[in-house]
């Protein structure tokens, strides 16, 4: 058996709170051409990618055109991706796919930044 092992640039922890964000995705296939889109939420994101809770995840290497709604944002974050690694449900239950952003624009950058900026202001340190 192929042995698993951390691969992403980014550190990715558990689920933090106010991480889940509506997205929406598209597979590109090799002619460019784009499927029906999918609806799906993040159960974790950050600047390098994130991780999008779906119960038929496409396979490791699929390449994406993700459409995410951060609340902080009246509009949405369109960009590319790629599905880095697929978890099947079996370690915690949870059906999805890892994937990493790619073509992230510094607007783009910013939106998010001041997502997870508003999350942590909001947190009570009593």
């Amino acid at each position: 058996m192929a042995e698993k092992r951390e691969r992403r640039d980014h550190f990715r922890g558990k689920p933090r709170p106010g991480r889940r964000v509506e997205v929406t995705y598209r597979v590109v296939d090799d002619a460019g051409e784009e499927s029906e889109p999918h609806k799906a939420f993040t159960r974790n994101i950050g600047v390098g990618g994130a991780f999008i809770v779906t119960e038929d995840p496409p396979a490791a290497g699929s390449r994406l055109m993700l459409s995410i709604h951060v609340p902080t944002s009246d509009k949405r974050i369109e960009l590319r991706g790629e599905v880095r690694w697929i978890a099947d449900g079996e370690l915690d239950a949870v059906h999805g796919m890892g994937v990493k952003f790619h073509g992230l624009d510094v607007p783009q950058l910013l939106e998010l930044n001041e997502y997870f900026t508003s999350l942590t202001s909001t947190m009570d340190f009593d």
